[in-house]
């Protein structure tokens, strides 16, 4: 139950994946303010937007029990004292399945907030710019140099807020670079153990095979 749970998990991870892509692709403007009106409006869109907000409550509860079992696995490993090799392989492998699950639930809750936050500065910025084009050429033929210079300054304004804006996007894609590469060194690790865990049972079996022939 609990690998389909986390199977679940991983494929809203690949799809808001799916969807911050398609909407930092570049493309016209006329397409994206097209499929920001539609995910805005559609009754579809606010089914499949109220579906995983659900979802994200019981990603929140998995996140919870996978911080706890992260925990617990830990103070099990510093007060136990484990000789046995099998023993070792196994608290190893259940030390992975825990930062695993932590951070494959935190990097889906994460994503899907910059997720949101993107769409909702994306919807601004269309909304702003169809507003801004449909204006801009009647104001500037009935102004005169002084309603020129305060265009110019609301103008330079909107431009420091939009350069902001995109730092704060470029930092939020900075912190999920830095997650992936995360997780991609819990899955070699994991691959590791795999390998090592193998190969003591390889070991143990040949042991006991030495054993029963002796």
């Amino acid at each position: 139950m609990a690998t389909l749970q986390y199977t679940g998990v991983f494929a809203l991870l690949i799809a808001e994946i799916f969807v911050f892509v398609l909407l930092i692709l570049p493309m016209p403007t006329r397409w994206k303010r097209a499929m920001i009106t539609w995910s805005s409006r559609s009754v579809v869109a606010q089914r499949v937007l109220y579906a995983v907000r659900i979802a994200f409550g019981f990603i929140l509860l998995l996140f919870c029990d996978a911080v706890m079992r992260l925990r617990k696995v830990e103070q099990e490993k510093h007060k136990a004292r484990l000789v046995d090799e099998h023993a070792l392989c196994q608290m190893k492998v259940q030390m992975f399945y825990a930062q695993r699950n932590t951070y494959l639930t935190g990097i889906t809750m994460f994503l899907g907030l910059i997720l949101i936050s993107t769409h909702s500065l994306i919807a601004q910025l269309v909304a702003g710019d169809g507003t801004g084009s449909a204006s801009t050429t009647p104001r500037l033929a009935t102004s005169g140099p002084g309603s020129s210079k305060a265009e110019n300054e609301r103008l330079k304004g909107q431009l420091a807020d939009v350069r902001k804006e995109l730092e704060e996007l470029k930092k939020k894609d900075r912190d999920m670079e830095i997650l992936k590469k995360q997780a991609d060194s819990s899955h070699k690790e994991y691959m590791r153990l795999a390998d090592e865990c193998e190969g003591l049972r390889k070991k143990l079996g040949a042991a006991s095979e030495s054993k029963k022939d002796a």
